[in-house]
């Protein structure tokens, strides 16, 4: 399966993938239940803090909801005309820019750099379903790598300003602080490939060669694949609950 085709859009209508996995690290307050707040002030006494923090904020329940219905879409309908909607709502959803068409124009080019440097053989591969929930939940590595059980995630910046935050990194944390939403993608890949680290490579192709190429290790981090996979667990708990309410909503209220 290629990515960015017809058949790895279909693919990912209604799972919870590597790219925007990083809402379900969203949190939101909440004042806490009285038998919480006696708990809380008999640990603290001088604390005045009264409220908690929980999963999930309104973005994350947006995408979730968002993922819930599209599990809704015709995908399989031998009519042309609900193909025909399914493929109207891929065009309008699939969010284009000068920025993504350039990351999307040089990640080729990319790849084959970072293989040549580290002297791996880099394989693609399309959509990869998360094997505890392989209908809801998956990711679209950029490359893995067999001989050395790692994976692969490119990104060519359009701006120079970007790919200099990049270069200067020093760790994955760094990269956890700043750009969250690159950091929880590459763990999402360790999560669902079993791979043992992730290399998020930054790529510029219009400054010196020397400078051109970022490669930063994110080793496998048993703490953050765990939280990853709990907050999973929860997002699932939910869109299952909302099939089951679905199910059973009146279509017609009278």
């Amino acid at each position: 399966m290629e990515q960015r085709s017809q058949e790895w859009q279909l693919a990912r209508l209604g799972k919870l993938t590597a790219s925007e996995i990083h809402v379900l690290m969203n949190d939101r307050t909440e004042k806490m239940t009285d038998e919480e707040l006696v708990a809380f002030k008999a640990a603290n006494p001088k604390s005045r803090v009264s409220t908690k923090k929980v999963p999930f904020n309104d973005s994350t329940f947006a995408y979730l909801n968002r993922k819930v219905m599209e599990n809704y879409l015709p995908v399989n309908s031998s009519n042309q005309e609900a193909v025909n909607a399914v493929d109207e709502y891929i065009e309008q959803h699939s969010y284009s820019s000068r920025a993504t068409d350039h990351g999307v124009f040089w990640e080729d080019t990319a790849r084959s750099l970072y293989a040549e440097k580290m002297g791996y053989e880099v394989l693609q591969v399309g959509f990869v379903p998360y094997e505890k929930y392989p209908n809801l939940v998956g990711c679209s590595p950029d490359g893995m790598i067999r001989q050395e059980n790692g994976g692969l995630e490119c990104k060519c910046p359009f701006t120079l300003e970007k790919h200099l935050k990049h270069f200067l990194y020093t760790s994955a944390e760094e990269l956890r602080e700043e750009e969250p939403e690159y950091y929880w993608q590459c763990v999402m890949g360790m999560l669902d490939t079993g791979c043992t680290f992730w290399d998020f490579v930054s790529y510029n192709p219009y400054i010196s060669k020397s400078k051109q190429m970022k490669i930063l290790r994110i080793d496998r981090n048993s703490d953050d694949i765990n939280l990853l996979a709990d907050r999973i667990d929860l997002a699932v708990d939910y869109m299952k609950k909302k099939f089951e309410e679905i199910e059973q909503a009146q279509i017609i209220i009278k």
